[in-house]
């Protein structure tokens, strides 16, 4: 598995600039993933955009006033270059398809992925950067084959956090469990679901798990005051205990904390990053400055000094309920 967030997917897209045609006339997303570096590219160029269906139907996506209009003409010529692209290749399914339904489309058609597992792929005309194992990003996480090894975190990933009045009172606090908002869906089966939430709160759980279709083939929650008031340790001792590949936690400073205690990779969602070593963040071969680590080990202090109650009334304060 390789990890690549949203700033490496931008900088990837910068840095093979050159692998592309010089000219560019229009930039089509492969819908879903591939509409992100689409989007990014199209932006970064200042040049037309669209999907598969409306490069066939001649339609193009708008675009906002604050930057020069792109060169709409040259985006519907016959001689125009139209790059086609996403997020990463494996099996090819997704380029096929998509060479298919552009067939006897106007113009010079170029097949781009931004990410394979080799340096250049049957399916595809450019490949910008290879990788070393499968592409897990921020956009497809949750949609992962690598999900049905992992333990997975619920509070933050799949709804939010409760606010102090919604975590202080026990009839509200289980109506916020049946009725949280909704973060994140997913798809397929996840191996564990680890949470902090008490067993005691375990029909609201599975009824919220339930209606947003979050398959699974376990729930573990905390059994005592002991592991509840010492969630990361909880969680840390509970991934090594299944030998999950994976650990997808919601808090920084929590999932610096399992993987000091566990020595297993913990992907975080806040910092959309892979903790992996002692000393920094492997974010998919790129490392990136300690700071993330250091400002996830005050929040945890913070959290152990202060209290699970007044700390979530703080992040909610601060906007990050």
């Amino acid at each position: 598995m390789q990890f690549v967030n949203y700033q490496q997917m931008s900088l990837a897209l910068q840095e093979n600039r050159r692998k592309l045609p010089k000219k560019i006339d229009l930039v089509v997303g492969i819908p879903r993933s591939g509409m992100i570096p689409a989007t990014m590219l199209a932006t970064q160029l200042n040049l037309p955009l669209t999907d598969i269906d409306g490069l066939k139907a001649g339609r193009l996506l708008g675009f906002g006033d604050t930057k020069k209009t792109p060169d709409i003409e040259a985006a519907h010529a016959a001689d125009r270059t139209v790059l086609v692209i996403d997020d990463a290749v494996g099996s090819g399914r997704a380029f096929k398809k998509a060479r298919k339904d552009l067939e006897g489309v106007e113009g010079h058609v170029v097949f781009c992925a931004v990410f394979a597992p080799v340096a250049k792929h049957p399916d595809v005309d450019v490949v910008l950067e290879k990788l070393a194992s499968t592409l897990v990003a921020p956009w497809n996480l949750l949609h992962s084959s690598v999900l049905r090894n992992a333990c997975v975190d619920i509070d933050e990933v799949f709804c939010r956090n409760p606010v102090a009045y919604e975590y202080d009172n026990d009839e509200v606090y289980r109506r916020f469990l049946l009725e949280a908002e909704q973060l994140h869906a997913s798809s397929g089966e996840i191996g564990w679901l680890i949470t902090s939430r008490r067993e005691t709160y375990r029909p609201e759980t599975e009824a919220w798990l339930e209606k947003y279709g979050v398959k699974y083939r376990e729930l573990i929650m905390t059994q005592s005051d002991e592991e509840h008031a010492n969630s990361p340790a909880f969680k840390a001792r509970v991934y090594q205990e299944t030998g999950a590949g994976l650990f997808i936690e919601s808090d920084a400073a929590v999932a610096a904390e399992i993987f000091a205690l566990s020595k297993r990779p913990v992907v975080c969602i806040e910092t959309q990053s892979v903790v992996s070593g002692s000393n920094q963040v492997d974010t998919g071969g790129k490392m990136v400055a300690r700071t993330s680590m250091g400002l996830a080990k005050l929040k945890l202090q913070l959290r152990n000094l202060i209290g699970d109650n007044a700390y979530y009334a703080i992040k909610s304060i601060a906007g990050r309920g």
